[in-house]
């Protein structure tokens, strides 16, 4: 593999705190290091001219559902790993819910399989902790981590049964896997469209209450601790969640949680206008949810934003809002909108950066990730932060025509992406 270096940029990385400009030198794939000025053995490097724009590292998302097998005409494997290159991710990890369920060797190697055919970010799967996420036997979580998952997943809530959560987690600790989970308590969020809250009153749509979240992220946060086993919480929503999740750590559990972009932007108003493309699950929680999601994410609380697209077709959201399913694509979307929330000065740019990269990174155990650093992995994104891109179908390479930002002029155009040494194209062969 050829040597490249990405000059001329303003270098932005939230692990180790820089940002300045430098140049990033890269050699096999791997950064060699960040400099100044470039050494003279280095002139016949290929080069990537980032012309003062700045330069961040491959962004991952911890939770993307890329509907290969079985539901490849919202997405597939290819067109996520497109798509998710196209917004600055490098790294983007699969949810279990395919069809088949990814709860056995075979589909994890398929999925592994098909990455390794595709131009794109990497795509990491989960597999799923319970025989098709029924929450009823335990996966071979051994058999799916030698295969190649990262993680284990409760799937979109978690246990009804604490006992079967606690032999979750046993089994994810005995083959040393992060346990993915959802805290919402089926039996209060099961069928709901809405958040139980003021808009609720005056729609009447079946809603879930804030505490559908909280009392299950308690109860699966205690039960972490009894096992003593890394719990990793996805899509936080409530103020509630956050007022637990920090009880949590405060006694010491090993737990982290991530939030999504659109439950840090949107809040329950905006289901008034029908619009399916606000049909996400958890639903869009009220205005003080928002506030404190923001808050937490600022101070640390909150470790890691997760996309959680959600590709649908046409046919799964031109129907009445209740009939709709839920979700929103997100991999295009989600860098522009944390850096608004740096406009917006709700955030750093450190604050909106480190969630995305090595925060991510960490929770997956992959220091080599999320840093732009001497041998970690040449996964960079060269971003203009001023140039706006309005979302609209024709506009996203995604699959999906559920966009939640639909119509709106987005600031942060992503430039190039770098996926281990190699310039990604749209049209290039892997």
């Amino acid at each position: 593999m050829s040597r490249l270096i990405v000059k001329g940029g303003v270098v932005i990385d939230p692990a180790s705190g820089r940002n300045e400009p430098g140049e990033v030198l890269i050699d096999d794939g791997r950064i060699f290091g960040v400099t100044n000025e470039v050494p003279s053995d280095w002139s016949g490097a290929d080069v990537v001219d980032a012309g003062g724009r700045w330069v961040i590292p491959g962004l991952i998302c911890l939770r993307a559902h890329v509907c290969e097998p079985g539901y490849e005409w919202k997405e597939d494997i290819a067109s996520a790993s497109v798509a998710a290159a196209a917004g600055g991710f490098t790294t983007i990890c699969a949810t279990p819910d395919s069809e088949p369920i990814n709860d056995v060797r075979a589909v994890t190697e398929q999925i592994v399989t098909r990455n390794a055919l595709v131009n794109g970010a990497r795509v990491e799967p989960v597999g799923a902790a319970t025989v098709g996420l029924k929450g009823e036997h335990l996966s071979e979580m051994g058999d799916l981590k030698d295969a190649g998952c990262v993680a284990v997943s409760t799937g979109e809530h978690s246990m009804a049964s604490a006992r079967m959560m606690r032999r979750v987690l046993e089994y994810a600790r005995s083959v040393d896997l992060p346990l993915f989970t959802s805290p919402a308590d089926p039996s209060l969020a099961t069928g709901a469209v809405m958040h139980e809250g003021d808009v609720w009153l005056r729609l009447g749509m079946k809603a879930v209450p804030a505490e559908a979240e909280s009392i299950t992220l308690f109860r699966d946060g205690m039960l972490a601790r009894l096992v003593d086993w890394t719990l990793h919480v996805q899509r936080l929503s409530t103020a509630q969640g956050v007022e637990v999740l920090k009880l949590l750590k405060d006694q010491g559990v090993r737990i982290t949680a991530d939030v999504t972009p659109h439950h840090l932007w949107f809040d329950e108003s905006a289901v008034t206008s029908f619009e399916t493309r606000t049909r996400v699950m958890p639903p869009l929680r009220a205005a003080r949810d928002v506030a404190a999601l923001r808050a937490a994410l600022a101070s640390g609380l909150i470790d890691a934003v997760a996309t959680d697209h959600s590709p649908q077709s046409s046919i799964e959201k031109q129907v009445e809002y209740e009939y709709a399913q839920p979700g929103t694509t997100g991999l295009e979307t989600a860098l522009p909108v944390m850096l608004e929330l740096v406009r917006q000065e709700a955030l750093t740019i450190e604050q909106a950066l480190a969630p995305l990269t090595c925060r991510a990174a960490d929770i997956l155990r992959r220091p080599d990730l999320g840093r732009i650093a001497e041998n970690a992995c040449a996964d960079l994104v060269v971003v203009d932060s001023e140039v706006p891109r309005r979302v609209g179908p024709n506009t996203l390479l995604t699959r999906g025509v559920n966009h939640i930002w639909t119509g709106a002029s987005l600031l942060g155009q992503v430039d190039t992406t770098i996926i281990a040494g190699r310039i990604f194209s749209a049209e290039a062969p892997r």
